[in-house]
């Protein structure tokens, strides 16, 4: 029998054995890639990239509108005027609140919590809407007096994808929230551990007592029955706790 398993592995080529161990590993890359909890994992790690790449290009966006509304409060004034460095701030500030409100929002949506209430769809469109006016006032009428069509379109463009992409983060995180706990679904559950209690030492006494007890635990082994704290103490006096924990003890030896 072992002269023709030696026979079979002998006439394997060295091809067939690299096959073989690409085989093996495809199989254990198979287990590991279509577990559900890398998959959502995958998911989770998916969702967070695509809303920081919507945070930066909404940052760029509300840089840009903020020039915007600045021409509209000040674009009259020099920088001698108080006004004319206190317009730099309104949109930041509108900015500010929009940004935070989208943040609430992101953070309850990955709670499974619904967003939609009147008052708070209201506030992000006062927001965008106010963003969007002011934009396009100072571009259709410039301080310059001269109207280019291209100021007036990106004005125009850019707060309305501003905007869109207020409305569309909400959706992103939904759908990425809604497809994993859907992968979840699928997974096994895991398996619950019982925690064991760590074994207590085995208790010493000195040898003359020892020998004493020994001799107890034989006579009761004898009579067929478990060694009990009762007949421990008749052997050795020592406190109820400490006797059931040796009679414990030679049980188990």
């Amino acid at each position: 029998m072992f002269r023709k398993r030696r026979t079979d592995e002998q006439a394997e080529t060295r091809t067939v054995r690299k096959l073989r161990a690409r085989l093996t590993e495809s199989h254990q890359l198979h287990d590991l890639t279509s577990d559900p909890l890398l998959h959502a994992v995958r998911l989770e790690r998916f969702r967070v990239s695509v809303t920081r790449s919507m945070w930066f290009f909404l940052a760029l966006g509300l840089g840009f509108t903020t020039t915007g509304v600045h021409e509209f409060l000040a674009g009259h004034l020099t920088p001698v005027a108080v006004l004319w460095w206190g317009a730099w701030l309104v949109e930041p500030a509108l900015a500010g609140i929009l940004v935070t409100l989208l943040r609430w929002e992101a953070e309850m949506l990955s709670h499974g919590q619904a967003v939609d209430a009147a008052p708070v769809v209201w506030l992000k469109r006062l927001l965008l809407g106010a963003t969007l006016i002011t934009n396009m006032w100072s571009s259709l009428r410039p301080p310059s007096g001269q109207l280019k069509y291209g100021v007036v379109f990106l004005h125009v463009v850019v707060p309305l994808v501003v905007f869109l992409i207020a409305e569309v983060m909400p959706v992103i995180q939904h759908r990425c929230n809604a497809a994993r706990d859907r992968v979840m679904a699928t997974a096994a559950p895991m398996p619950t551990t019982t925690t064991l209690s760590a074994p207590r030492p085995a208790l010493k006494l000195p040898a003359h007592l020892q020998a004493v007890l020994g001799t107890k635990a034989a006579e009761v082994r004898e009579q067929g029955r478990a060694i009990t704290p009762a007949d421990v103490q008749a052997a050795v006096n020592v406190p109820d706790a400490f006797a059931a924990q040796l009679a414990d003890q030679l049980n188990a030896a």
